[in-house]
């Protein structure tokens, strides 16, 4: 993220740089300082947006729950799906949140997003098999769950994989 700490005519203890191509880069900072301003405020912009859209979907998720017709685990069912979108758009969030503090890029965050993302279409999968019209329906349920299945697991490789690769750069 350009934060304008380390400018291009800087080096990484803040040293200005000489030589032939170092020239005088005002123009050259003021567009960065405009564009790291920019970038933040793009950045604040979705966090509040996440935050109300988040909001938006807890306080519809428990209406709908107390209003529906449908029986109780249909309804459990349903209201989990939906804390799971919750869960997402927070964990969103949480990245947008660690961006703004100048955290380094997290890849775990989005892994675990999609992990959730990919339950909640299971749960959803779930639901529909509940009410299959026919055989040939239910086999494409089936397919489709056994795909989630595999990225979950594809996911949760990757995300056992960074762990593994964080822990040993920390002891390398």
């Amino acid at each position: 993220m350009a934060d304008g700490t380390n400018l291009p005519d800087e080096t990484e203890s803040g040293a200005k740089l000489s030589g032939p191509d170092s020239g005088d880069s005002r123009p050259e900072r003021r567009t960065l300082r405009i564009l790291s301003t920019i970038e933040y405020a793009l950045l604040y912009l979705t966090a509040c947006v996440l935050l109300v859209v988040g909001a938006l979907v807890l306080a519809v998720t428990v209406v709908a729950a107390v209003r529906s017709g449908l029986a109780l685990p249909e309804r459990l069912i349903l209201v989990v799906e939906e804390l799971l979108l919750v869960l997402i758009i927070v964990e969103v969030f949480a990245t947008v949140m660690a961006s703004l503090r100048g955290a380094r890029f997290m890849l775990e965050p989005f892994l675990l997003v999609g992990v959730v993302a990919v339950v909640r279409h299971i749960l959803s999968i779930v639901i529909r098999l509940a009410v299959v019209e026919s055989p040939g329906e239910a086999w494409t349920r089936l397919v489709e769950l056994g795909m989630d299945a595999f990225v979950v697991l594809a996911l949760v490789g990757a995300l056992v994989l960074n762990r593994w690769s964080l822990r040993r750069a920390v002891g390398a």
